[in-house]
C-alpha cells in the first residue's frame, strides 16, 4: 500500500506542475511531442544514467565520514545530474532548433526535463523512507518544500540555451551555455551541501530554502518578462500592414496575458472543431510574430529559413480565417487580402 501511495504523491504534484509549465507558455505553445520527449528524458533515461554514473564516480568515496558524503552529494551528484538532464536541451538545439525561439522556450523545456527527473527520483526516495518511518517527512521535504528544485536547476540551463541562440558567434554561444550549466550545477551543489550539513549548522537549511525559492521567484519574473516580449511581438505584427484585419475581440484574446478558456487544456480531441481551429489560429499568429521579430537579428544563414517559415505561417493564418466555423475577421477586409488570395487559401484547406 505504501508503494502505491509513494507512486501517487510522486506523480500527482508533478502532473500539476507540468500543466503549470505548459500553461505558462501562453502565446506560442511548443509541439506536444517535444514536450513529452523532454519530460520522458528526465523521468526515465536521465534518472537511470545518472544513478549509474554516480555509482561509478562515487565508488572511491563510499567510506564513512562527512567528507565522503559531501563529495558524493555536493559535487558528484550535481555535476552528473545537471549534465545528463542538459543533454535533452542540447538534443533539441541539434535536431529541433527552430522550435526554440528564446529564453521562455528554453525554460519550458528545461523545467519539463527537471519535472520528469524529480518525479522518478522522489519515488525512489519515498520508497527508501518507508522502512525508517520517515515517509511523511520525506514527502513533505521533497514534494512540497523543495518540490521545485530540479525544475529550477534545469530551467537555469534552459534559459541560457534560449538566450544563447541569438548569437551567431560560436564562442559567445558556447560560453553562455557553459555559464548556464555551471550556474545550474552550483545551485544544485549548494542545496545538497547545505542539506548534508544541516544537522551540524541548522542555519544552512534556511539558506538553501531562501536560495531555491528565491531562484524560483527570479525565474517566474523572467517568464513574465519573456511573455511581455512575446506579447509585444504579436502586437507589432497585428499593427503592421502584413496582418489580416481581425475583430477587436480576437485581438484582445491574442494579447491577453491570461489565455482564453480554450487554451487552458492541450489541443486534444475533447475540444470542439471550432476551439481547435481557434487554437491553431492563435498559435500560427504567435509563431509568425516571433519569427518576424527574430529575422532582423538572425544570422544570415538562418534568414532564408525564417522567411520561408513566415510565408507558410502567413498562408496558414489566411486559410484558417477563410475556413468555416471561424468568424474572426473584422467587417472590413484588410487591403492586402484580395478575393483572389482568399480563393487560394480556401483551396489550400
Amino acid at each position: 500500500m505504501m508503494i502505491f501511495f509513494s507512486l501517487v504523491v510522486a506523480i500527482l504534484p508533478t502532473l500539476f506542475l507540468v500543466w503549470m509549465i505548459w500553461w505558462a507558455d501562453r502565446y506560442e505553445r511548443e509541439p506536444t511531442h517535444l514536450l513529452i520527449l523532454a519530460f520522458a528524458w528526465g523521468a526515465l533515461p536521465a534518472i537511470f544514467i545518472a544513478l549509474a554514473a554516480e555509482l561509478v564516480a562515487g565508488a572511491p568515496f563510499n567510506g564513512n565520514g562527512l567528507g565522503n558524503a559531501l563529495v558524493q552529494s555536493a559535487l558528484i551528484a550535481p555535476v552528473v545530474e545537471e549534465i545528463i538532464k542538459g543533454l535533452a536541451l542540447l538534443g533539441l538545439i541539434r535536431f529541433s532548433r527552430p522550435e526554440i525561439d528564446g529564453v521562455l522556450d528554453g525554460i519550458v523545456y528545461g523545467a519539463l526535463v527537471g519535472a520528469g527527473f524529480a518525479m522518478s527520483e522522489n519515488f525512489f526516495y519515498f520508497l527508501s523512507a518507508i522502512p525508517s518511518g520517515d515517509w511523511m517527512l520525506t514527502v513533505f521535504l521533497r514534494a512540497i518544500l523543495f518540490g521545485l528544485n530540479h525544475i529550477f536547476y534545469t530551467a537555469i540551463f534552459g534559459a541560457a540555451v534560449g538566450y544563447a541562440i541569438r548569437f551567431s558567434n560560436r564562442k559567445i554561444y558556447s560560453a553562455i551555455m557553459l555559464l548556464g550549466l555551471l550556474l545550474a550545477i552550483s545551485a544544485h551543489g549548494f542545496h545538497n551541501f547545505a542539506v548534508t550539513l544541516t544537522e551540524t549548522y541548522p542555519p544552512l537549511f534556511l539558506a538553501t530554502l531562501l536560495m531555491n525559492w528565491g531562484g524560483v521567484l527570479v525565474m517566474l519574473l523572467i517568464v513574465l518578462a519573456s511573455l511581455q516580449q512575446e506579447r509585444n511581438a504579436i502586437k507589432n505584427y497585428l499593427d503592421s500592414n502584413e496582418a489580416p484585419a481581425l475583430s477587436s475581440a480576437t485581438q484582445k484574446k491574442l494579447l491577453a496575458l491570461l489565455p482564453p478558456k480554450e487554451r487552458l487544456l492541450p489541443n486534444w480531441p475533447w475540444l470542439t472543431k471550432k476551439q481547435r481551429q481557434e487554437n491553431q489560429l492563435y498559435q500560427a499568429i504567435a509563431e509568425l510574430s516571433l519569427r518576424r521579430q527574430r529575422i532582423d537579428t538572425a544570422p544570415p544563414e538562418q534568414r532564408q529559413r525564417l522567411q520561408q517559415e513566415m510565408d507558410a505561417l502567413q498562408q496558414l493564418v489566411h486559410a484558417l480565417l477563410a475556413a468555416p466555423k471561424l468568424d474572426y475577421q473584422s467587417k472590413f477586409s484588410h487591403p492586402t487580402i484580395d478575393d483572389g488570395q482568399k480563393d487560394k487559401t480556401k483551396t489550400a484547406t
